[in-house]
């Protein structure tokens, strides 16, 4: 666990969190093409699909995955903030048991195009609760996670973002990424950067 100076706690995140992480997730994916895919998926149902996820091992949301900040002033808000990331070579392993979830038994099919590869630690998704931005909480959660990835012995940290997100463009810039080259995913083009571990 590690504090900021402002009583903000970063810190590894537990099966309990599942809800609060799952939350948090939703709020940067692109929801109309979540919400697209099915007939009559409302968001609170999109909301719950990825709590079971997150409150399941070797999943690409995992509480395993995820590291939260969390406000030591106040205990009733459990979750401020999330990052969740994992090793790009398990990204089809565990990817599977989100396919399966969303997949569903009506035979409907969701399609994902890979966003990361073996050769990097890859930071999945990064998402902080709207009134407590612009406090350092997500450079705090980047930091935590590229030195747990350097401790087991990952050379690179990747993600993506956005070409309509020039702010978190200049985080990642600032923070040491680099633009490597381009991709789609989810229909968004977006820029893939690595940084150095």
């Amino acid at each position: 666990m590690e504090k900021m100076n402002d009583g903000i706690i970063i810190r590894q995140a537990v099966k309990d969190d599942a809800p609060e992480i799952a939350r948090l997730i939703v709020v940067p994916w692109p929801i109309e093409a979540f919400l697209s895919q099915k007939e009559g998926r409302t968001i609170d149902e999109l909301i719950r699909l990825v709590q079971g996820i997150a409150e399941t091992e070797n999943t690409l949301y995992s509480y395993e995955n995820t590291l939260i900040a969390a406000d030591s002033s106040k205990p009733d808000i459990p979750v401020i903030g999330i990052l969740t990331g994992y090793d790009g070579a398990d990204l089809h392993k565990l990817r599977l048991p989100v396919e399966k979830t969303f997949n569903g038994n009506d035979g409907h099919r969701v399609q994902w195009e890979d966003e990361t590869a073996a050769g990097e630690f890859y930071l999945d998704t990064l998402s902080v609760s709207q009134e407590y931005r612009k406090r350092g909480i997500g450079t705090a959660l980047i930091e935590k996670m590229c030195k747990k990835a350097a401790a087991l012995g990952h050379k690179k940290a990747g993600l993506l973002v956005d070409y309509d997100n020039p702010s978190a463009e200049r985080l990642y810039l600032r923070l040491g990424f680099l633009t490597t080259n381009e991709m789609y995913f989810m229909g968004h083009r977006m820029k893939h950067m690595q940084k150095n571990l």
